[in-house]
C-alpha cells in the first residue's frame, strides 16, 4: 500500500481485506491454531513436561498459547487432549468433573488410534509392554478406553439424585479395570435389594454409591489405561481451557482429581484461566486441588502496561503479521500517536488491541478525510471513539465474571472516572496500605477497567508510604466523552506521576458524588487478599 499523498489510507481494498482478517484473528481456533500467532514473552516455558497454569485477562492470548502448544504436540505425534470448561460451566458437581474425565479418556483413545500403523510392526507390543505379543494390542487397549468413555457418558447423563451400582469383577471372578469390563446400572435412591439381583453377572461384587464415589473407585483403573496409552503415544498434554468459568468452590475439586489421574503417567496438565477468578487449592483433610510452585508452575500473560515498550512491540508484531496478508503497512495506516493510544486503550490485551484496531479503521472511514493534518490516516480520535464503543461489552463481562460484586465494582468505576475527569488525568495513584480499595482496583484490573502502570511509587512529603500508579481504561473515558485535554502519557516521567493531587482514596470515593463504596463480606476482614485467593475468599 502506498504511503504518499493525502489519499485516504484507510479506504483501500487492502484495508478492507485487513478488516476481514482482523475479525478472524481475534480468537484461536481448533484447526491449525490462531492465524496471527506471535509467541508471548515467557510463554515458551509452557512447552516443558510439567504442569502449568497459564494466567491472563480475557483476550490476553491464553487460548492462543494453548492452541499453539496443542498443534506442536500433535506434530510431535504425542497425545493432545482439549477440555473446554466453558462448555461445562453450567453443570453441577460432580457432573462437571465426570465431563472433564470423559473428554480426557476420549482424547486418549483418539491419540492411541493414531498409533495403530506403528502397532502393526512386529514385536511392537513386546518392546513397549514387555509381554508376549497378543493379537492387535493397540485395538484391545483402545476398546478398553472406549468402554470407559461409554461408562462415563452414562454416568454424566444420569440424574444427580440417583445412586450408581457397578460391578468390580468379570464373569470369571477376576478383578477388571473400570474401562475394561466394569458394568454400571443406574437405580433410584430408594432402590431395593432386588434391583441388584437383576444384574446378569455370575461372580461379581456389586457396589452402590454416588457418582463421586464411583469416580474415586475407578481412579486407579483410569490411571492404568492412561499409563498404557502414554507408553504408546510418548505421553502428551491435557489442555484445560477457561477454568475460571467453573464455580470457584468446584475448581480445586476438578483440578485435584485431574492431577491425581495423570500424576506420573507422562501426561501433563496445561490450564488456562484468569488469575483472580481462579482457586487452585483448598487446604483441608484431605487437601484438594493443585498448589502453584509445588504441583504446577505458572506462565503469566497478564503483564499489561507495566512494561509498556515491550508490550507495544509485542502487540504491533501481532497486528503487522495480520496486516502482512493483505499488504497493509500499519505505520502508514496509523499515526504514531494512534498506535500508542491503541496500546493504552487495549490495556496491553491482545484481543482488545485487535478489536480496537479494526474499530478505529471503521471510525476513520465513517468520518472521511478532512483538511485536518493527518486525517487521511487513522488518528487518536478514531481510537478513542472505537474504545468507547466496547465499554458496554466490558460491563457485560464484569457482570458475568463477578455477579455477586458487580454493582459495587460498577460504582467504583464511575467514581474513578469522575475523579480522572476532574483532574484531567487518565492515571491516578492508590496507597498500597488502603488494603480494601487496592484489592477492588486490582480486581478491576483483571476485568480490564484499570491497568497497573507502576508499582510501589513514593510521593514527596509522604514518608515511606507507597503508591501504585494506575491507568483508567480509555474505553470509560471515551464513553463519557472525557478524552479531550486528558493526560494519558505523562506518567512515563517520574516527576509527573509523583503528584499528590492524583491520589485516589476512600475519602475521594466517598466525596465523588457517587454512593460510597460498600465492601462485600469477604473484603471486610482487614488485610488485602493474597494474589492467589483461597476457597473461603471465593465463596
Amino acid at each position: 500500500m502506498g504511503t504518499g499523498g493525502n489519499s485516504a489510507q484507510f479506504a483501500t481494498a487492502e484495508v478492507t481485506q485487513l478488516l476481514k482478517d482482523l475479525q478472524e484473528a481475534t480468537r484461536a481456533t481448533p484447526f491449525g491454531g490462531p492465524q496471527s500467532y506471535v509467541p508471548p514473552k515467557g510463554g515458551e516455558i509452557a512447552e516443558a513436561n510439567y504442569h502449568h497454569f497459564v494466567f491472563g485477562q480475557r483476550g490476553s492470548g491464553k487460548s492462543s498459547l494453548l492452541r499453539h502448544l496443542q498443534e506442536q504436540v500433535t506434530e510431535e505425534d504425542r497425545a493432545a487432549v482439549w477440555i473446554d470448561q466453558e462448555i461445562f460451566a453450567n453443570l453441577s458437581y460432580p457432573d462437571v468433573l465426570v465431563s472433564a474425565v470423559h473428554e480426557l479418556i476420549k482424547g486418549a483413545r483418539e491419540a492411541l488410534l493414531s498409533k495403530i500403523p506403528e502397532a502393526q510392526k512386529p514385536g511392537f507390543f513386546k518392546r513397549i509392554f514387555g509381554a508376549k505379543e497378543p493379537a492387535h494390542p493397540i485395538a484391545t487397549l483402545a476398546t478398553s478406553l472406549g468402554e470407559a468413555a461409554n461408562q462415563l457418558e452414562l454416568l454424566k447423563f444420569a440424574p444427580l439424585d440417583r445412586k450408581v451400582q457397578w460391578t468390580v469383577n468379570d464373569e470369571a471372578g477376576s478383578t477388571v479395570g473400570a474401562g475394561a469390563g466394569v458394568k454400571m446400572k443406574i437405580v433410584s435412591l430408594d432402590a431395593k435389594t432386588e434391583g441388584t439381583a437383576k444384574l446378569s453377572v455370575s461372580s461379581s461384587e456389586v457396589v452402590e454409591g454416588s457418582k463421586e464415589q464411583y469416580l474415586e473407585r475407578a481412579l486407579t483403573n483410569f490411571r492404568s489405561l492412561i499409563v498404557d496409552t502414554a507408553k504408546v503415544t510418548g505421553g502428551g498434554f491435557v489442555f484445560v481451557d477457561d477454568l475460571y468459568q467453573l464455580r470457584r468452590d468446584v475448581q480445586p475439586l476438578v483440578l485435584g482429581y485431574l492431577h491425581r489421574l495423570v500424576k506420573d503417567t507422562g501426561v501433563w496438565l496445561k490450564i488456562g484461566s484468569i488469575r483472580y477468578s481462579t482457586v487452585t487449592f483448598k487446604p483441608g483433610d484431605p487437601p484438594r486441588g493443585m498448589q502453584i510452585g509445588h504441583d504446577a508452575h505458572e506462565v503469566p500473560l497478564d503483564r499489561g502496561l507495566r512494561h509498556f515498550k515491550s508490550t507495544h512491540e509485542f502487540l504491533e508484531q501481532i497486528l503487522s503479521k495480520v496486516a502482512s496478508k493483505s499488504g497493509v503497512d500499519i505505520k502508514a495506516l496509523f499515526t504514531d500517536d494512534a498506535r500508542k493510544r491503541l496500546v493504552l486503550a487495549a490495556g496491553g490485551v491482545a484481543r482488545d488491541y485487535l478489536r480496537l484496531a479494526s474499530g478505529s479503521i471503521t471510525e476513520a472511514r465513517n468520518r472521511g478525510v478532512s483538511e485536518k493534518t493527518g486525517s487521511h490516516r487513522v488518528i487518536v480520535e478514531d481510537v478513542n471513539k472505537a474504545a468507547g464503543l466496547i465499554s458496554p461489552s466490558k460491563f457485560d463481562d464484569l457482570r458475568k465474571d463477578e455477579p455477586d460484586e458487580a454493582l459495587e465494582l460498577e460504582k467504583i468505576v464511575r467514581q474513578i472516572t469522575e475523579f480522572c475527569r476532574e483532574k484531567k488525568s487518565a492515571y491516578f495513584l492508590v496507597a498500597t496500605d488502603e488494603a480494601i480499595l487496592s484489592e477492588q482496583i486490582n480486581k478491576l484490573q483483571h476485568l480490564r477497567f484499570t491497568h497497573l502502570l507502576v508499582e510501589s511509587e513514593t510521593i514527596p512529603d509522604k514518608g515511606s508510604q507507597r503508591f501504585n500508579v494506575w491507568l483508567l481504561d480509555v474505553a470509560e473515558l471515551s464513553a463519557q466523552r472525557a478524552t479531550t485535554g486528558m493526560d494519558f502519557l505523562k506518567w512515563e516521567k517520574r516527576e509527573n506521576r509523583r503528584n499528590r493531587r492524583l491520589i485516589f482514596s476512600s475519602v475521594e470515593a466517598a466525596g465523588s458524588g457517587v454512593s460510597p463504596v460498600t465492601q462485600p463480606n469477604d473484603l471486610r476482614r482487614g488485610p488485602a487478599l493474597p494474589q492467589q485467593p483461597t476457597l473461603d475468599d471465593a465463596e
